[in-house]
């Protein structure tokens, strides 16, 4: 892929874009990024587009079907830095995206001075933004993105009582976010609709049972082909089951590559799935896919 000046308002951002050797490959249908991770050719080319128009974007799909890593491996292989933030385990959105009061004593005197937050400095900068988990945030944090995410493109500092000014966002500064919906997912809620308002939503679906082992093999180049695909075998059919309303949970990626982590440091396949299954389905869910993890003895 050849480096070329982009057009839209993050142009600047790309155009020193320096794509490392080989980490963009494409096929008919798919692109591989980094060596590794595999994705729609046709979601590759609007979350490139979305990236040099500085569009909000927003990853909707189940747990584990790579949100995430989507972002993360379209950053490494544009060469463009990126910052996630969780905003599920923000606790105090005002200390996590504005900043906080830290009381100090300096020669006997007590002294009060704000820190600003990661957030509001990371933004004043050209990269890429990841809010992840934002079906998790509360809506004090949604009010405080608001203005960031729309056309004033700044960030409120009213709490900082010395310097109110607000932050302006880099005009090179692209925010995605991700999220989990469905009332599955315990935490999530539903997306406020002029938070969704501000985010252009693409699916991400899991990926085919081919591409699955594909990504897989390229992940534990040291684990045999031939346990990989069984693997991925027992994988799908788990998921195949929960699908046809026989058991009541399904596997993510994020679950089978703990499976093959397992796997690369010498546990069986069985064992490794049934460490797996028992913590997440328990006693019921291990009868329910028995004859399916003893394939894999």
């Amino acid at each position: 892929m050849k480096n070329t000046k982009l057009a839209g308002a993050s142009a600047e951002l790309l155009d020193s874009l320096k794509v490392k050797k080989g980490s963009i490959k494409t096929t008919k249908n798919r692109v591989v990024l980094n060596d590794y991770f595999q994705i729609e050719k046709g979601t590759f080319e609007i979350l490139k587009r979305n990236i040099e128009k500085g569009v909000n974007t927003l990853l909707i799909g189940s747990t584990g079907t790579g949100k995430t890593e989507i972002v993360a491996n379209m950053a490494a292989a544009l060469d463009l830095p990126i910052t996630i933030f969780d905003m599920g385990t923000m606790s105090d959105p005002i200390m996590g995206l504005v900043g906080t009061h830290v009381i100090t004593v300096k020669d006997g005197k007590t002294q009060s001075e704000f820190k600003r937050s990661r957030f509001s400095e990371v933004i004043q900068n050209p990269g890429i933004v990841l809010l992840d988990e934002i079906s998790r945030a509360s809506a004090a944090a949604n009010n405080l993105l608001f203005p960031v995410l729309d056309f004033r493109k700044e960030l409120s500092m009213e709490y900082a009582f010395e310097n109110t000014s607000p932050v302006k966002v880099h005009p090179q500064c692209v925010f995605f976010a991700t999220a989990n919906m469905g009332s599955q997912y315990t935490g999530a809620h539903k997306l406020d609709r002029a938070l969704q308002d501000r985010f252009m939503p693409i699916e991400v679906d899991s990926l085919n049972s081919t591409d699955t082992k594909s990504t897989m093999k390229k992940a534990f180049p040291n684990i045999a082909k031939s346990k990989v695909d069984k693997c991925v075998k027992i994988y799908s059919d788990i998921n195949k089951e929960h699908d046809e309303f026989k058991i009541g949970f399904n596997l993510s990626m994020r679950h089978l590559k703990t499976v093959l982590g397992l796997v690369e440091d010498g546990f069986t396949i069985y064992d490794s799935y049934y460490a797996v299954v028992k913590g997440i389905g328990g006693k019921d869910g291990l009868k329910g896919i028995e004859s399916i993890l003893k394939s894999g003895k």
